[in-house]
């Protein structure tokens, strides 16, 4: 192979590439997304009501809605795996021209599921709790908040929560008729979003989300409103269901998923560098102490723009949000399956 004098060979230039990549992935691993941790309490099970007309072990009663574009492309469908473990569940792969929500309302089954990501559990959360039905989270996603939050890890847990008969109820956010189960932000995610989502059929997920982030933040305009009467400058507001750990820009998990309490975490606008500021601490992990940067919890938020409505994103999924709006909780609203205690006791 030809080379040329001060050009690095292809396996040095390889070499350098994959070294950069690595560093990447760990400072994303460390400072960006940290891990939930293995001893982070999860809601307790509990015997799914008899009134809430529960599946049978075998998943009578029951169908889920298989997203087949969720997720990291090389992962295996979760498909056969929620057939051959419920062999009488309705298990439908989602295809091109069905209608997620009209699938889960169907009134032939008195319980709902969704294999996908968090906008297709949101998505599936919404039916749940209209028809009061037990939702069957299964996590086929890239994140899987809400499904981690639950403890549940594969479709293995969730066909055992099913099989168990076990359940709890958790909070849902509020924005109108909206419903949120991780997530609502407005600000500069959204715009991030949308191009991530115009990106992402050519790049990928997160080669998409680089890109737009790249793009977007030198755009950024801070938005002007009121929160709860008080007038600020925001670059970014992110609200959470239930209060998240750890403290600043990677709001990983919950410890409670029936708390009662919004966490609301904000960059202000107003503040001179305070964009500058912002990026240079979320960088180096230190957004906690950042004088642009505050959290706090509340049990709603009252918000109002002066530049008209908002573009927001909920559980990963943008929409045009209203000009005036409040932040609420349903407490304990939504009736979810939960994989059994140790041991499994007989249902």
């Amino acid at each position: 192979m030809r080379t040329f004098p001060g050009v690095p060979a292809p396996r040095v230039l390889i070499g350098i590439v994959g070294f950069g990549l690595g560093i990447v992935a760990l400072w994303l691993r460390i400072i960006v997304l940290p891990r939930r941790p293995r001893d982070a309490e999860t809601p307790q099970p509990r015997r799914v009501p008899q009134g809430n007309a529960a599946p049978r072990p075998d998943g009578a009663g029951l169908r889920i809605v298989v997203n087949p574009s969720s997720g990291p492309a090389l992962r295996a469908s979760p498909l056969a795996t929620l057939r051959d473990g419920l062999p009488s569940a309705d298990v439908h792969e989602l295809a091109e021209g069905d209608d997620l929500l009209a699938l889960l309302r169907d009134p032939r089954f008195t319980a709902v599921g969704a294999a996908g990501g968090d906008g297709t559990l949101a998505a599936a959360a919404s039916v749940a709790l209209e028809r009061d039905a037990l939702l069957v989270a299964v996590p086929a996603g890239t994140l899987n908040h809400l499904a981690r939050d639950l403890g549940l890890s594969s479709a293995e847990d969730a066909i055992a929560a099913v099989r168990a008969g076990y359940a709890a109820r958790i909070d849902v956010g509020t924005i109108g008729e909206r419903i949120f189960v991780n997530t609502l932000s407005f600000g500069g995610y959204s715009p991030v979003v949308d191009r991530r989502e115009r990106l992402e059929p050519r790049l990928g997920k997160w080669p998409a989300l680089l890109v737009a982030l790249i793009r977007e933040l030198p755009r950024m305009e801070p938005l002007r409103l009121t929160i709860d009467g008080e007038p600020v400058k925001v670059w970014l507001a992110w609200v959470g269901n239930g209060a998240y750990s750890p403290p600043g820009l990677a709001p990983a998990w919950r410890e409670s998923l029936d708390d009662g309490l919004l966490d609301v975490r904000i960059v202000d606008g107003a503040k001179r560098f305070s964009k500058t500021r912002f990026a240079c601490a979320a960088l180096t992990g230190r957004l906690s102490t950042c004088g642009v940067y505050r959290e706090e919890w509340a049990e709603s938020v009252k918000i109002s723009s002066l530049d008209g409505p908002l573009r927001m994103a909920s559980d990963g999924e943008t929409f045009d949000g209203p000009e005036r709006f409040t932040i609420e909780k349903r407490r304990s609203a939504l009736l979810v399956a939960l994989p059994p205690p140790d041991p499994t006791p007989d249902r």
